[in-house]
């Protein structure tokens, strides 16, 4: 086997020029496709990062019936029993995010708006989605706060201002009706149109309280501390909680809609790639037609002088793979330094791409993504493109016509 992979080693470099283009011609395709999975994957991961901070959190417990029926009459008792359960896991839970959430009207002397109701622990809010850094005017909600927050498009639509006075009116749990009147403490700027415009922060407490829903929740996040190990942990808690009365949900479904977005947007992306690969294999089987085309005598002579075809065969098969992997390993090595710098410096958007980013809650950057996934999977294409293009060369080789190759 030494001496087969010595002779194809040795064949490739007998036309120095052929095999560089072909490498060469490997070696690029590799690099565009990187760069372009880097920057899509990349782009996605902040995108999913900034709406599970900002909305859904890793993991998210739930009454059974919730997800079906997102209803304040489906939400969960937070009991003594569920403290303990997750106490279990302190050691692998980074914090947790108590949240009530449900609809009522807000009304001034001369506006009415349907909005969403969203009571929140402030110090767990926080450390998951920076909510005080949002501030624009008045005071940050404190623990047992009786006021409220309201989200910046809101607050215009309204037109409130920190220190006015607004009514709720709402349907509370089991159908008691929610009726109170709160002081607005302050104005958040969400960023993301729809939330802006819909938006009202209470304290935990005083979110019950108004829904006559004491210590229920529509939802408690969970923030692990090892994000990689989000399905892991949710399936553990998931063994400890009643099935008949909690779900334990991770992001990947609660952001469902989103996801699929994303799976519609990279079809372009690997429509890219699948034509760099295209190029690849019809390099690849440009040179081995060629290779076959000039050698046909010295295959046959080779086989008169007793190598068997299957050691011929083998022979072409290492050329092939040879010059595939030289152009991937050569594709990698150049796309590290990219890929590295571009994660480290992420392109930076400007003017009204930067403005709609902006306008999301995301940071108008362009990242790359280094997962080191990005860059076995192109080694892994190309080794099954190598594989399909030795083909055609083990068929000719096993058809060969001696007396006829010799002429």
């Amino acid at each position: 086997m030494k001496m087969l992979f010595t002779l194809a080693w040795r064949n490739l470099w007998r036309n120095r020029k052929r095999t560089l283009i072909t490498i060469s011609s490997v070696l690029f395709a590799v690099l565009l496709a990187i760069v372009f999975i880097s920057f899509e994957n990349g782009s996605y991961e902040r995108m999913i990062d900034s709406m599970v901070k900002l909305s859904t959190g890793y993991i998210q417990v739930q009454d059974v019936l919730y997800e079906e029926e997102p209803s304040i009459d489906n939400s969960l008792l937070y009991s003594e029993e569920l403290k303990e359960t997750l106490a279990g896991f302190s050691d692998q839970i980074s914090y947790i995010v108590p949240r009530i959430q449900n609809f009522a009207l807000a009304a001034t002397e001369s506006q009415t708006r349907g909005s969403l109701v969203v009571g929140i622990d402030p110090m767990s809010e926080t450390k998951m989605n920076d909510l005080d850094r949002k501030l624009i005017s008045g005071e940050f909600l404190q623990a047992g706060d009786d006021g409220v927050l309201l989200a910046k498009g809101l607050a215009e639509i309204l037109k409130m201002h920190p220190g006015d006075t607004m009514i709720l009116l709402g349907q509370g749990f089991q159908g008691t009706t929610a009726a109170g009147r709160f002081a607005v403490k302050g104005i958040v700027d969400l960023k993301i149109p729809e939330m802006n415009n819909n938006t009202i922060y209470m304290s935990l407490s005083g979110a019950q309280w108004f829904y006559g829903a004491d210590n229920r929740l529509t939802s408690l996040i969970i923030m692990p501390v090892n994000p990689d190990k989000t399905h892991q942990l949710a399936a553990a808690i998931a063994k400890k909680t009643d099935p008949e009365w909690y779900k334990v949900i991770t992001w990947e479904n609660l952001l469902a809609d989103l996801l699929k977005l994303m799976k519609f947007d990279q079809a372009g992306t690997k429509i890219m790639v699948m034509i760099l690969y295209i190029v690849i294999a019809f390099g690849l089987f440009g040179t081995i037609i060629t290779m076959m085309i000039e050698r046909q005598r010295e295959f046959a002579m080779l086989i008169s002088i007793g190598l068997k075809r299957s050691q011929l065969a083998v022979i072409s098969f290492f050329e092939t793979l040879m010059i595939s992997l030289i152009g991937v390993i050569a594709g990698m090595i150049a796309s590290i330094p990219l890929v590295i710098w571009f994660r480290l410096h992420p392109i930076q958007l400007t003017g009204e791409m930067a403005q709609a980013m902006i306008d999301y809650g995301f940071e108008p950057v362009m990242p790359f993504s280094a997962d080191p996934q990005v860059f076995v999977s192109q080694a892994q294409i190309v080794l099954v493109i190598s594989l399909i293009t030795f083909i055609y060369p083990a068929y000719k080789i096993f058809r060969l016509n001696i007396t006829e190759a010799k002429q």
